[in-house]
């Protein structure tokens, strides 16, 4: 079939499945679950891919889902993996909509509704289109991007092979870009996610005779200034890293010195060697300002989701792909990278793996994540499934 014919039946199958896809979304926002608990939602996917036909695993890793369509005889035929995430966040929901959380203090506040439906409708639309490519698809309900991650459990569980997967792609609704805009890019594209957890251990006693004392405050406070220093100085300008301590705990009143502070931070990066290099630094600064001071201290250092590194080659069909069902004003190459995580980055460290954006944002707004009044229009659903579809159809081409 002629690339522009394709191109137009996946929109129009795409407009076929809106209504469905915009259902299955507010079903999810209304019924929320939190990380590894998303067992009403796993349940809800399974059922729609065996609806289709598709072979279907569930309770992978917790409440993970897999549903593989083989599409081909070919033994050699190559395999693609789609992945949605599915949890919600511990968040009230404030907004007014008539499909809001039913769950106390638990709300879908950064978009993993969408993303589910977006893979739900994904599925229906390739199978529409079984006739236009050959090669097999897995699609992949993940659990507990939130919190410890389920993507790296799943892949230790084996999602990756029986059969082979050969790429993956994925995508995020993102609240700062621009209103169905996909936004891409090659290499580094959000960041490891680290963190740590610091206790100064002192020796207290009364606020007017200091001297007698090891005061873990300004040991602390010391620790948190060397720690900018460390970036400012220690890391090239051209290589980005953040680090930013976001819990300072330490006494209870004006006039007693504590034994005890408490730090807590996390640490971000894009490149593996910069990730090593602020990790050895922390725990360095760290041991020589409390032996200094004549402190001890524990420390707590946690290597978390590693970069999301994208695959150039993979990349390139997507951004193609986007063009051709959105339209060239619509998709845009992002400069920069973003300094937060995600643990889609298990798959690209395993295959040749994308992840990008698409954009949710008003014209001059912007959409905070893990807010309570997070909401997106419905109608970047089709965008979400129109570019997965065509992107899958352009991998089997190639």
């Amino acid at each position: 079939m002629a690339k522009t014919k394709l191109t137009n039946l996946i929109k129009s199958k795409v407009l076929a499945v809106e209504e469905k896809v915009i259902k299955i979304r507010r079903i999810i926002h209304q019924n929320p679950e939190l990380s590894f608990a998303e067992k009403e939602t796993a349940a809800l996917a399974a059922e729609e891919m065996k609806n289709l036909g598709f072979e279907v695993k569930e309770n992978i890793y917790g409440t993970g889902v897999t549903a593989t369509f083989i599409n081909s005889s070919d033994p050699t035929a190559k395999t693609l993996l789609i992945r949605a995430d599915m949890d919600a966040l511990p968040v009230q929901e404030k907004n007014s909509l008539n499909f809001k959380s039913k769950k106390e203090g638990v709300m879908h506040a950064c978009g993993h509704d969408g993303h589910t439906a977006i893979l739900i409708g994904t599925a229906i639309v390739l199978k529409k289109l079984a006739q236009e490519f050959e090669g097999n698809l897995k699609f992949v309900f993940q659990p507990g991007e939130e919190t410890s991650g389920g993507a790296a459990g799943m892949i230790k569980a084996g999602i990756l092979k029986n059969p082979s997967v050969d790429a993956a792609i994925g995508l995020h609704l993102w609240g700062s870009s621009p209103k169905g805009v996909v936004e891409y890019k090659t290499g580094p594209l959000m960041a490891a996610t680290d963190s740590f957890d610091l206790e100064i251990i002192g020796n207290g006693g009364h606020a007017a005779r200091p001297q007698n004392t090891i005061d873990p405050i300004p040991i602390g406070a010391e620790i948190v200034s060397a720690l900018q220093t460390l970036v400012s100085r220690r890391i090239d300008p051209l290589d980005s890293a953040v680090i930013s301590v976001c819990n300072f705990e330490a006494g209870t009143t004006h006039n007693i010195i504590p034994d005890r502070a408490i730090l807590k931070a996390t640490v971000r990066s894009l490149k593996s060697e910069i990730r090593e290099k602020l990790a050895t630094n922390i725990k360095k600064i760290i041991a020589n300002i409390c032996d200094i001071y004549g402190a001890d201290y524990k420390l707590d250092y946690n290597f978390g989701y590693p970069a999301v590194i994208n695959d150039a080659a993979l990349t390139k069909i997507l951004a193609q792909a986007a063009v051709k069902v959105l339209g060239k004003e619509r998709v845009q190459k992002r400069q920069q990278a973003e300094m937060g995580g995600e643990d889609f980055a298990y798959f690209n460290q395993s295959i040749p793996a994308v992840f990008y954006f698409l954009g949710i944002a008003p014209p001059g707004q912007i959409i905070n994540h893990h807010q309570s009044d997070f909401q997106f229009d419905d109608s970047v659903l089709k965008d979400g499934v129109a570019v997965m579809v065509q992107t899958a159809l352009d991998f089997f081409a190639n």
